[in-house]
């Protein structure tokens, strides 16, 4: 009660709904799980063009482009016609954050229609590619907005496709294709990332006109559309540019239908010991607790589309690291269903012991504190606290470091409107 008392005197009064979590983890995953998946069609990237007709056709100015030309110029960089590359399966798997994919250019004579699917959800179809004839290009029914260098049965177009915008749980799998790729006389298998078709290409060109954080990160997606006879393997057929606040899904390689997603969680947690109270220097204890999962996945193929993700195979791995002792009461940690050997406190030590421990759920933070008092007889028992309860324990991402001996952590820790 003292303790609570001197904490509310500090740092103010504690709302009966303030978490002392202080990671974004389990919002963020609480979040998506509740959600679900989402995949929305959104505005798509804009390109504005200055038109000219030579002998008959169509073209346009590169330099009068107004908005989108260094993500041109980057793609003709990275793709350019001719250089070939080589794909191999992967699968990509959704990150943290929403994503939004933008169709760039499109490039060849083969019709096709650009899907996209997120998890087991019904593929969304983003646009339709076909023709009336090698000269005027369509896309969803309407003629282009935008045309470029025609040079035989290849066509460049650019056009204010729409872009698609996804939120997804952290690993959800997503495949990409071209589907009823022919050109009107000749079929092609469906292609795309889940046979290796399609490559990520990194760039350090970012998109006009759209919404990002500062530190979004920009991949293309260069898909190659015929994966058989006569194909130039230079996967500029179509181009995406895979936006992500921050992230951008990973691309996880496909070995026999089967491929692993390992995903990790580290959280910190710093205790306060009750030997001085009233210091509130949060580093009497610094543990930092990790989870690994390996995931197995089989995936099925059906008519060379991807229809089902099984989950075959679990591996969860958990460790608990000592990062630092600012006290000098004796302590026995109980993480998950792991209790830790008593050991010593130190005042003002740096280290690193690490301990295998199970149990461990990240998202209710199952984590406990024995302190023998100095009478050697009389033990506290620390839980992580209740939502407006004082706290003696804190989680903070790995990242946060702990603060020097008997200095308290700041108030802005706890309060955003400090």
């Amino acid at each position: 009660m003292s303790y609570a008392d001197q904490f509310e005197t500090k740092y103010g009064e504690i709302s009966p709904d303030k978490t002392w979590d202080l990671t974004d983890f389990s919002a963020s995953q609480t979040r998506a799980a509740s959600t679900g998946t989402h995949a929305t069609l959104v505005d798509g990237l804009s390109f504005y063009l200055n038109y000219s007709v030579t002998n008959g056709r169509l073209f346009s100015s590169m330099a009068a482009r107004s908005q989108n030309k260094a993500l041109y110029d980057a793609i003709k960089t990275s793709l350019p016609d001719g250089r070939q590359h080589t794909g191999v399966p992967v699968v990509l798997t959704a990150p943290s954050n929403s994503f939004t994919i933008y169709p760039v250019s499109v490039q060849g004579a083969w019709t096709h229609d650009l899907y996209v699917k997120v998890g087991d959800a019904a593929p969304v179809k983003v646009y339709s590619k076909n023709w009336t004839d090698y000269s005027h290009g369509f896309v969803n029914g309407e003629g282009l907005k935008g045309v470029y260098t025609l040079v035989g049965f290849y066509l460049t177009q650019y056009t204010d496709m729409p872009g698609l915008r996804i939120e997804a749980p952290v690993g959800t799998p997503i495949e990409i294709y071209l589907a009823n790729v022919k050109d009107g006389k000749n079929s092609k298998p469906t292609v795309g990332t889940f046979n290796g078709q399609a490559i990520y290409v990194e760039t350090t060109a970012k998109p006009e006109g759209v919404e990002m954080h500062d530190n979004a990160i920009v991949k293309y997606i260069g898909i190659e559309d015929n994966n058989g006879n006569g194909s130039d393997h230079d996967y500029n057929d179509v181009v995406l540019a895979i936006v992500g606040n921050p992230e951008v899904p990973e691309e996880i390689k496909v070995t026999d239908d089967q491929y692993d997603v390992t995903s990790s969680i580290t959280k910190r947690y710093m205790i306060e010991d009750l030997g001085s109270i009233g210091d509130f220097d949060f580093n009497d204890i610094v543990v930092d607790v990790t989870e690994t999962v390996k995931s197995t996945y089989k995936r099925t193929l059906t008519n060379g589309v991807v229809t089902s993700n099984e989950l075959v195979g679990t591996e969860k791995k958990q460790k608990a690291v000592l990062r630092h002792l600012g006290g000098v009461l004796p302590f026995q940690l109980t993480i998950g269903s792991t209790e830790l050997p008593e050991r010593k406190g130190v005042l003002d030590v740096d280290l690193e012991e690490e301990y295998e421990v199970e149990g461990w759920d990240p998202y209710t933070n199952n984590i406990s504190v024995k302190v023998r008092q100095q009478d050697n007889v009389s033990v506290f028992v620390i839980p992580f606290p209740k939502a407006g309860e004082a706290p003696m324990i804190i989680a903070t991402s790995d990242t946060w470091n702990w603060m020097p001996e008997k200095q308290s952590v700041p108030r802005d820790w706890f309060y955003t409107d400090f």
